[in-house]
């Protein structure tokens, strides 16, 4: 059941479709989820199938000039609920997490619809026959898409997986059905580097995928009973750099490896341009480039002078970055004092140094004594939940700021 709970004022279907109305189909296809809604609700005509009081009935709609919308609000049984992920992955992140986190991260996802609407990776292994066609039908795009490695053998031993899965066919599928997919590898040192990386880039590539992203492993303190598997280290991440660098050069646009896969190697990431759209940067992949383009924007149209201290929190990945903007911030406002606060990783582990997983908890241990002048207290909004104020172990910024010193 798929029950309207309410029609906007400007709904062209207003009149015909009701509160209380059980829809059944759209345009003859039977309503599952939301993506349904979305699709119908973009098409310039159809149809909405319904029952009311025991009747069924069938409401046309046309839309000139695109100008309404169907209007229409359900009930929660229309909502997506993540389809769980089958595989077993080595590196499964969310195995590794430590307790108390928000609800939400523990969920182990693998929903091509998700992976459409909010660009979430899948793998395509628990894709049945019907999710295909339906991805193909409603020209779901892009997607974005977890390849990890296109040998076989190494393929099957990442995922944790023992069937047949033969995702380059699929992949290929996509393409030839205009169907666009942004791809990633998490790397894992001595398993799907090497040669077996350059072979993954070159296959990625011939089935059409618009860009590979290439991240190093995450791995936490709460690895306990997982399997023991070694950080992409210096030398690991500058021949992957390497790698991906002279895939590039010949096919510009297409290969990169992401900012901290840069910062391990110890190398300086490319400029702004390299990037082109930033179709990666949810992955990391130029971060640090969009961040000082932005940046530097922004610098030219900011008051001319500012008098205040204030400290800014970073994990231990982002400090040089905010270091070099502290330098900027400092150099064009006389009056302006930045102090960096640079939070080591001890709730997930020294391992862990991407600012994005950094928490309160840590932000309070460290520094929640410290004595400082400063006047105000920056958080990059990556620390935070998407659309809100909760750190990942749930504190939310009021309650850091009752917190600190």
């Amino acid at each position: 059941m798929a029950i309207v709970t309410e029609v906007e004022e400007e709904s062209i279907v207003r009149g015909r479709v009701r509160p209380g109305d059980d829809v059944l189909a759209f345009s003859g296809r039977k309503f599952v989820d939301v993506l349904d809604y979305i699709y119908a609700d973009g098409c310039d005509k159809g149809t909405i199938t319904l029952m009311r009081d025991g009747v069924q009935h069938e409401v046309a709609y046309k839309n000139r000039g695109g100008l309404r919308t169907l209007g229409l609000s359900f009930d929660s049984s229309v909502e997506i609920v993540p389809r769980n992920c089958a595989n077993n992955c080595l590196f499964c992140f969310v195995r590794q997490l430590p307790k108390n986190l928000r609800d939400t991260l523990y969920v182990k996802d693998d929903d091509y619809r998700l992976s459409f609407i909010s660009g979430s990776y899948i793998t395509c292994t628990n894709l049945k026959e019907e999710d295909i066609e339906r991805i193909l039908y409603y020209k779901l795009s892009p997607l974005y898409i977890s390849v990890h490695a296109t040998d076989k053998a190494v393929q099957k031993r990442l995922l944790g997986i023992k069937k047949d899965f033969d995702q380059l066919a699929l992949l290929r599928r996509f393409h030839e059905a205009g169907i666009k997919f942004h791809t990633q590898i998490v790397l894992v040192k001595g398993i799907n580097d090497g040669e077996v990386l350059k072979k993954s880039l070159q296959d990625t590539f011939d089935v059409g995928a618009e860009t590979i992203a290439v991240v190093p492993v995450g791995l936490t303190g709460h690895r306990s009973g997982l399997p023991d598997l070694q950080p992409v280290d210096k030398a690991t991440a500058e021949s992957c750099i390497d790698i991906c660098e002279e895939f590039y050069r010949s096919h510009p646009g297409f290969c990169y490896c992401s900012d901290e896969m840069y910062q391990i190697a110890e190398r300086e990431t490319p400029p702004a341009e390299y990037y082109g759209n930033f179709d990666q940067i949810e992955n990391g992949v130029g971060l640090i480039a969009k961040f000082f383009q932005d940046f530097n924007e922004e610098l030219s149209y900011g008051p001319k002078s500012v008098r205040r201290t204030v400290g800014l929190f970073t994990g231990v990945s982002g400090e040089s970055t905010m270091r070099k903007a502290k330098a900027i911030l400092e150099s064009k406002y006389k009056g302006l004092h930045v102090n960096i606060y640079v939070v080591k990783n001890h709730f997930f582990g020294e391992t862990v140094t991407v600012t994005g997983l950094v928490t309160a908890t840590d932000i309070i241990d460290q520094y929640g004594k410290t004595p400082t002048d400063d006047k105000y207290f920056l958080i990059p909004s990556v620390m935070l939940k998407e659309f809100g104020n909760q750190f990942l172990d749930n504190m939310t910024v009021e309650e850091l700021s009752e917190k600190m010193n």
